[in-house]
């Protein structure tokens, strides 16, 4: 049976959601209509009464007692969710989590959408369905979390960066998501994900994270072992060992330094090396394989085992590997005859064959009988025989890298703060590997830390000397253990490694195709090659792949990467591999905003998701010849950088390359110049602006009224909005709007015009502007413009006085502004916000809105200032109103500036100076006069002052 109604709608679902249990009549009308109602009873009755005439045989559901109106009709899904939430509740409080996914599942299906959707303009129904929200979206994270523990992290990654997009500020949702990458293997994500909630709820909320934030992100730091997920906790074995449990006078030789770190991975490799088997530790050059492998030696041979340690660096070829390991094998007595003794002598003895990693085939053929025996391998890639277990040797924890920075460098315990965080920034630059910290260690002999902090980002030339005694043979400088692991590659790999260096935070296979194969000069290859030697050089550990939302990403280490790079400049092909990967680039940002020039937020999502390699593209092209396509690609970034309010950003780079961009087609120049005013307005820096749309309308002139004229018609008017010209203002955009050939030119036009016609006075007029804009935007589906426009609307009604439509419009603009990271509407939407709670006499909350929009607004001097010390007089905190108004007097014009002096005319009335309160407000009369302005909230008090 369908209830049309919505009244009635929402009766019946009110009645129901009490369960059986009467709701009195002055509740269930305040519910549906709020405090403010006039004769709420009888409107009550009026609609039940409806209500039983549509429900008509089933009229019997709502029945009258003398508590109130009353239904035997419950909601059947929500009593289902509330009993699979019990058993998940109780599963809780035992660690049960695949009951916990299972219950939590069963719930979350009883969902068909945003809970009381059609209802939600009723009170009571926005009320519940917030809650009945807030309650899927705990039981989702609950759901996650179990999933997670289960050992699932790369399955919940995608949905919880989802949720984290539709809820920035909760901080269990932005935990749960950190933790979920690291147990994918990538720190340094989850890590960065920690950053990104600190700033938000810093920006958004003006506090700090919880503890349990603070210590999470410790615990990743340091490679907790706790963090582990419940299901695979098994793999660490025993408890980590520390390093003064290893004996220093074992029979085999090595480095004579201590040995710091690596606990956890000397315990599991202790305990597995205990067992008959194949085990092969992998990891880049400099991750510590062989350190390791001699600490393993050294307290076996100490426990009383046998040990026989193979160095297989010398060897050429596979060959040389058996006879080799005969003469180790001869050289510790265990050769007795036997034609296999490697069979023979059984896991009493460990056998240790280091740095295999250019001999694995003559590894595989030596050991191939062996398996009754203890093999311990240390090797870039795995050996690929059969039973062989892996063990991949990741970074140090980056406690025990400072450490052993610290210890190297012979600084003991005098490590100021300071330095200690320069130690931090030299290891975090060498990936937290030990090689290159021991290395680096070492030049604290003839620099400070400070030096090497400053010079380390070039490490690969740096750390050519260093320490000698490092890391013994190979290893006496990265570069030397580098040029190992490239000999090693045949010449495709290594085509593709020196390539792979152009990529800034690694790339997709697509990309990889895109950029690497021909770049103009040395060995060109084939698409299909590249996959092929990707999956070598991951093999090789020279390569980590990512797995990011269903996408496997291929990246390398920094210190590897600036290696690349070095031999990709030896053999002449570093600028054509720029120039591709600038292409590449520039193809990327104009595929996700060809649809609809990024009106969608996941359009603006995904060019940002690639922000590192734009980055560095934009960062390598001024002063060389790839100047002009780098301005095209600043040019396509134009609306993600806005959509972001990135502006200082874009500001940078339009500065950097237009200047050697003066050969490009006048639409483009035109456009470029357009765009980078248009940034520049947005810093506050007006008459650089209006010269360079000066600059932009010259050479745009002869192309007639085509996009890019329009374009600076667009800007040249907000410039002029800015500099409160409000005549010329609206002259210009209510002529591009009429002259405008695309419906998202309209928008913009109208957009704006609205802008200008409120801070003129004219909020009719604005308003009727801003809903043109508006119904393009619904049209087109323009979340940015939606965000921005709705905004506006709230201002306008504001102006009108209409304050419940204002706050219902800055809502939804959030909405938008939120999914699009927009740290420009956000703020504006609290000084709305503010405004609202200032009319109610709600101070506290409206110095509170401002507050939060004050700090996003940052060194810029624009209305949350104004607003912030127009609530502060209110409350008679009259010094540092002041003080906030005197930080607009360096401005010569502007907006910003009428309103101050606006509110200065409060200010002195409250201060008991009405002389001279009046004597401004005459002043701002003929001010006002001369600008256009007039919006109603500010110039209306020249005639009532202390208004």
């Amino acid at each position: 049976m369908a209830i049309d109604r919505p009244l009635e709608r929402a009766v019946l679902v009110r009645l129901a959601l009490a369960n059986r249990v009467a709701v009195p009549d002055a509740r269930l009308a305040r519910d549906l209509w709020g405090a403010e109602i006039e004769r709420p009873v009888q409107r009550l009755r009026v609609v039940v009464s409806r209500l039983r005439a549509t429900l008509g045989a089933h009229a019997g559901v709502i029945a009258r007692t003398p508590a109130g109106y009353q239904t035997s009709a419950v909601v059947a899904d929500l009593l289902a969710a509330e009993a699979a939430a019990q058993r998940m509740h109780t599963a809780q409080r035992g660690g049960d989590w695949p009951v916990i996914a299972e219950s939590a599942r069963a719930a979350l299906s009883l969902w068909r959408g945003e809970a009381l959707a059609d209802l939600r303009a009723i009170p009571f129904a926005r009320i519940e369905g917030e809650r009945l929200d807030d309650w899927r979206l705990m039981l989702t994270v609950a759901g996650l979390q179990a999933n997670l523990e289960l050992g699932a992290p790369d399955e919940v990654v995608t949905e919880l960066a989802a949720l984290v997009a539709r809820y920035p500020l909760h901080e269990p949702l932005g935990c749960l998501l950190a933790l979920a990458l690291y147990r994918s293997g990538r720190q340094g994500a989850a890590l960065e994900r920690l950053a990104r909630l600190r700033r938000v709820l810093a920006e958004e909320l003006g506090v700090d994270p919880a503890p349990d934030t603070a210590r999470l992100e410790m615990r990743i730091l340091d490679h907790d072992p706790a963090l582990r997920a419940a299901a695979s906790v098994e793999l660490f074995m025993d408890a980590p060992v520390s390093a003064g449990s290893v004996a220093t006078e074992a029979p085999v030789t090595g480095p004579v330094t201590s040995f710091l770190g690596r606990g956890r991975e000397f315990a599991a490799l202790s305990a597995r090396s205990a067992r008959p088997g194949l085990i092969t530790v992998t990891g880049v050059a400099g991750s510590g394989k062989s350190r390791l492998a001699i600490e393993l030696a050294r307290a076996a041979a100490n426990s009383g085992r046998r040990v026989v340690h193979v160095e297989l660096a010398p060897l050429t070829g596979d060959d040389d590997v058996a006879p080799a390991g005969m003469a180790a094998l001869e050289s510790a007595g265990l050769l007795d005859g036997t034609d296999d003794p490697v069979a023979a002598f059984g896991p009493q003895v460990l056998l240790i064959l280091d740095n295999a990693e250019h001999v694995r085939r003559g590894v595989r053929e030596f050991i191939r009988t062996a398996t009754g025996s203890s093999v311990l391998v240390t090797s870039q890639a795995p050996l690929g025989a059969p039973g062989e277990s892996v063990y991949p040797l990741g970074p140090l924890d980056r406690g025990v890298a400072v450490a052993l920075f610290t210890e190297r460098a012979g600084l003991g315990g005098l490590v100021t703060a300071a330095e200690r965080e320069d130690v931090v920034r030299i290891c975090a630059a060498l990936d937290w590997l030990p090689l290159g910290i021991e290395l680096a260690a070492g030049l604290t002999r003839t620099l400070t830390i400070a030096q090497l902090a400053t010079r380390i980002d070039d490490r690969v030339r740096l750390l050519v000397g260093g320490a000698r005694n490092a890391g013994g043979g190979r290893h006496t400088s990265l570069r030397v253990a580098l040029d190992w692991s490239h000999e090693l590659l045949a010449d495709r790999e290594r085509a593709v490694l020196r390539r792979l260096g152009v990529f800034a935070g690694g790339c997709t296979l697509e990309a990889a195709e895109a950029v690497l194969p021909d770049p103009g000069g040395g060995i060109a290859m084939e698409v299909g090659d590249i996959a092929p030697a990707l999956a070598d050089l991951v093999n090789r550990s020279l390569v980590s792949v990512q797995s990011d939302s269903g996408t496997r990403r291929f990246t390398l280490l920094e210190t590897v990467r600036d290696y690349a790079l070095s031999r990709a400049a030896e053999a002449g092909e570093l600028e054509a591999l720029r120039a591709a990967h600038l292409s590449w680039c520039r193809d990327l940002v104009a595929v996700a905003g060809a649809p609809d020039d990024f009106a969608a937020a996941e359009a603006v999502a995904s060019v940002f998701a690639e922000w590192p390699n734009i980055l560095a593209a934009l960062e390598h092209a001024p002063g060389t010849p790839r100047a002009a396509d780098g301005l095209r690609l600043a040019n396509a970034m134009h609306v993600p950088w806005l959509a972001r309010a990135w502006f200082p950003e874009a500001r940078k780079h339009f500065s950097a390359l237009v200047v050697d961009a003066i050969d490009l087609p006048p639409a483009e120049l035109a456009q470029a110049l357009s765009h980078y005013g248009f940034h520049e307005l947005m810093g506050g820096a007006l008459e650089r602006a209006a010269d360079l749309l000066a600059r932009a309308a010259e050479v745009a002139a002869p192309l007639g009224d085509a996009e890019p004229g329009q374009t600076v018609r667009y800007y040249q008017g907000i410039v002029d909005i800015e500099r409160a010209r409000l005549s010329t203002a609206i002259e210009h955009l209510r002529t591009g709007e009429a002259l405008a050939e695309r419906d998202s030119q309209a928008a913009s036009f109208a957009d704006a015009l609205g802008t200008a016609l409120l801070y003129s006075g004219d909020a009719v007029g604005a308003l009727a502007a801003y809903r043109r804009s508006a119904e393009f935007d619904k049209a087109a589906n323009d979340e940015h413009g939606l965000s921005r426009g709705l905004s506006n609307e709230a201002k306008a009604l504001l102006d009108l006085g209409d304050t419940a439509a204002a706050l219902a419009a800055v809502e939804q603009s959030d909405r938008y502004a939120r999914r699009l990271d927009d740290r420009q509407i956000l703020p504006l939407n609290d000084l709305t916000r503010a405004a609202v709670a200032r009319a109610a006499g709600e101070l506290d909350a409206a110095e509170s809105y401002c507050r939060a929009a004050f700090e996003h607004e940052g060194a810029t001097t624009g209305m949350a200032r104004v607003d912030l010390a127009d609530v502060l007089i209110v409350k008679g905190e009259w010094a540092e109103a002041a003080t906030l108004l005197d930080g607009l007097r360096g401005r010569a014009y502007g907006i910003p500036l009428l309103a101050a002096r606006a509110v200065e005319t409060s200010l002195r009335a409250a201060r008991g100076d009405a002389i001279g309160a009046a004597e401004l407000a005459a002043t701002l009369r003929a001010e006002f006069v001369a600008t256009g302005f007039g919006w109603h909230r500010y110039a209306d008090r020249i005639l009532v002052p202390n208004r």
